[in-house]
């Protein structure tokens, strides 16, 4: 219970601080209820009081000069206690009162009758009280006229409140007035002084300002662009889409940007960012927007500039050869500008003259005549446009060229038949170097403009891609040179290989015949120049068979016959083979088993001549009594990666895998003599020994381990190798493992 009395009484508390009467000057009207209800009781003493935390406060007193008492001694505080009215006959006999120091001192209180102010909010802030010195009645009619002037006291007090409200009200619309009016002419005087466009529309979408710099720029009145009148200035083409903007910014009421070209009083437009951000009342009431336009129309000019140029420079990059890269750069500076007609020269073989490229571009039929006229000329250094730009590295602008002489224009009766006049002459240049003069023309008189020349002259990377694209050309052209070389090549060998493989077998066969003295006993002598022929035309042979074997991969005509091959066999049968060799070197043959994986698809006979290769040089570049190892295992690309890899002749060589593919790695490392590290890029290249011609100490083609490579690769492979000079070497084949087509498995 007295948890709510205490949020009770701080309810009140607060509630009569709001109406801000505690120790506010006499009122007449106050004072006239005061004695009012005096007289009508018939006492002595009447006062209207307020009761706060520590004090009871008189608004108004009759028959009384203090102004407050202590709350704890008032009687007051018991009739806010309730909502009736509070009578006390004789405080003597009553037990609240009887000690009371109001009645057992000055002013002796016999008799007390109050009611308390019942505001509008519910709360008992106050009473009006009547006071006598003698024990007393009231009658029921003074009862409820102490209880009506009660209740005109509260109307009062709030009708006081409401006149202060107002009041405050009054005070804030005036000072709001007098400081809108003053941000008003703040933001006139400001806008008025900005350097950039600024516009007021309202909720309804309306102009209803336009700042001086805006009028200016138009060159129209106020009267003129509120409302409607200002779209007259936009641009035709940008009206819509302006329109669209403002709709959209209207019906979200959120800040937007939209770029459009606005007409300057001399008539030209220029391009402006309008920025719009709508406008609230404190209410938060939409109230319109406030815009301001920035003239960007040297932005947007860059803007086409550099468009125009990564136009022009990406169709040059895609296009196919060097004139149809001109032809596109004529194209899209023509469509991109007025000019009709363009033609480009270019430096002939010589670098004497300039002739006519074959790229062209016009706008009109009728101009092809002009064309095909144009062709059968030559301009020297210093003479014609393309020869004066060529020479000089500078533009050259004719406003009418029909109307030159033909000293300084060489065309003029050609121009002049097909009605062309204003003619500009751009020099292309990359590294300081003309590459092109690009020409043209339209069919009207134009006057010099200079942001076209800068634009086209100052382009060194047009020039530079237009030179790329021109190597590129002779780059394609060399290596359509190469290929046709090669083939030739590769014919060349196949034929006289195949001329020279006849006779040698007749040779080998004759000289096995001898060897085996079915024609009787040989010396010696004839034994040993026997021998002889047979080994060299054996070698001869071989070579023979590896030319042709390059041959046939060079000119794609290799085919590998795939199938499932056993690796444990296919190396232990390659073993075999140089196993003679090497036992007359005393030298030890070893195979590491179990292989890594049992068989995988591939050329047999392909595999069996790169691990001979391999092996034959293996114990060729070992001393006597060393160790020669055949070892497979399965490594990914990242290894492979990690792997001493031949230097590769083209970007073509070789295969590419990713990181995780898998490979059976096939090597034979030996303990031979190692190879030198300066020799070591020039292995697997053809015809290529780590010996000199000077102290060539082993036989051989030098075409071995370039086979090997290529074979390597026809399987989708690579080779890799390392080395250290005098404790040996290893070389690998790596073949991819395909799960679609390949039956290799793991061994156990």
């Amino acid at each position: 219970m007295q948890t709510a009395l205490s949020e009770y009484e701080s309810a009140r508390l607060s509630a009569l601080c709001q109406y801000q009467i505690l120790d506010t000057a006499p009122e007449a009207v106050f004072d006239d209820l005061t004695a009012l209800a005096a007289t009508l009781c018939e006492t002595p003493i009447a006062f209207i009081s307020l009761l706060d935390e520590q004090r009871q406060w008189f608004k108004s007193k009759v028959g009384i000069v203090v102004t407050e008492l202590p709350r704890d001694v008032a009687f007051c505080s018991h009739t806010i206690s309730q909502s009736e009215t509070l009578i006390v006959p004789d405080t003597l006999a009553d037990e609240r009162f009887v000690t009371n120091p109001l009645v057992v001192g000055e002013p002796y209180i016999r008799f007390y009758a109050g009611t308390p102010l019942i505001f509008s909010n519910g709360y008992r802030l106050g009473t009006l009280c009547v006071v006598d010195f003698v024990a007393r009645e009231l009658s029921s009619k003074q009862i409820e006229s102490l209880q009506s002037l009660g209740r005109q006291v509260v109307a009062q007090f709030e009708l006081r409140q409401k006149l202060l409200q107002a009041e405050c009200i009054a005070q804030v619309l005036w000072k709001s007035e007098a400081a809108l009016c003053e941000s008003e002419e703040r933001f006139r005087t400001m806008a008025n002084s900005a350097p950039v466009l600024i516009w007021v529309d309202d909720s309804a979408g309306k102009s209803i300002f336009y700042n001086q710099t805006w009028l200016k720029f138009t060159g129209r009145s106020l009267d003129q662009e509120v409302g409607e009148g200002w779209r007259q200035n936009v641009h035709p083409e940008d009206r819509q889409h302006l329109a669209n903007s403002h709709t959209t910014a209207f019906k979200s009421r959120v800040a937007y940007t939209t770029e459009y070209r606005l007409r300057r009083f001399d008539g030209f437009y220029r391009w402006f960012l309008e920025t719009g951000v709508p406008r609230f009342l404190p209410d938060g009431t939409f109230a319109g927007y406030t815009g301001s336009c920035v003239d960007i129309t040297e932005r947007k000019a860059a803007e086409q500039d550099s468009q125009l140029l990564q136009t022009v420079t990406h169709a040059i990059v895609t296009s196919q050869d060097f004139h149809s890269a001109l032809q596109i750069a004529l194209q899209k500076v023509c469509e991109a500008t007025q000019w009709e007609f363009g033609e480009a020269w270019v430096p002939n073989l010589e670098r004497t003259a300039m002739e006519c490229s074959p790229a062209w571009y016009s706008k009109s039929e009728h101009l092809r005549e002009f064309r095909q006229q144009s062709q059968s000329f030559l301009f020297k250094p210093g003479f014609g446009i393309p020869g004066r730009v060529w020479s000089t590295k500078q533009t050259e602008w004719h406003q009418d060229v029909s109307l030159e002489s033909h000293t300084i224009y060489l065309r003029s009766h050609l121009a002049l038949a097909a009605g062309l006049k204003a003619t500009l002459g751009v020099p292309i240049l990359a590294n300081d170097e003309v590459v092109t003069v690009l020409v043209f023309y339209m069919s009207e008189s134009r006057p010099e403009d200079r942001r076209l020349i800068d634009l086209i002259a100052a382009s060194t990377e047009l020039g530079l891609f237009i030179q790329r694209k021109q190597a590129e050309e002779e780059v394609r052209k060399s290596l359509a040179r190469e290929q046709e070389l090669n083939r030739f090549k590769s014919n060349f060998i196949a034929n006289i290989s195949h001329e020279l493989r006849t006779p040698l077998t007749s040779v080998l066969g004759l000289s096995t015949v001898l060897l085996q003295q079915h024609f009787g006993t040989l010396n010696e002598q004839q034994e040993q120049y026997l021998s002889l022929i047979y080994e060299s035309g054996d070698h001869l042979l071989n070579l023979i068979n590896d030319l042709l074997d390059l041959a046939k991969i060079e000119g794609g005509k290799q085919e590998l016959n795939k199938t499932v091959v056993d690796i444990a066999a296919l190396c232990q049968s390659a073993l075999e083979m140089v196993s003679v060799r090497a036992i007359a070197k005393k030298q030890n043959l070893s195979l590491i088993l179990p292989v890594a994986v049992e068989s995988i698809v591939a050329d047999q006979q392909r595999v069996l001549q790169i691990l001979l290769n391999y092996l034959s040089n293996a114990v060729k570049f070992t001393l006597d009594g060393g160790s020669i190892t055949l070892s497979s295992r399965l490594a990914n690309g990242l290894e492979l990666e990690a792997e001493t890899l031949p230097v590769e002749i083209s970007e073509s060589s070789g295969s590419q895998h990713g990181v995780d593919h898998l490979f059976l790695v096939l090597s034979i490392s030996d303990t031979g003599i190692g190879i030198p590290q300066e020799k070591q890029p020039i292995l697997f290249q053809r015809f290529q020994q780590i010996d000199g011609a000077s102290d060539y100490q082993y036989n051989g083609s030098g075409l071995g381990l370039a086979l090997s490579k290529q074979l390597a690769e026809l399987h989708g492979g690579r080779v890799s190798f390392s080395s250290t000079l005098g404790i040996g070497s290893t070389f690998s084949v790596w073949f991819p493992l395909f799960l679609k087509d390949n039956l290799a498995s793991e061994s156990p």
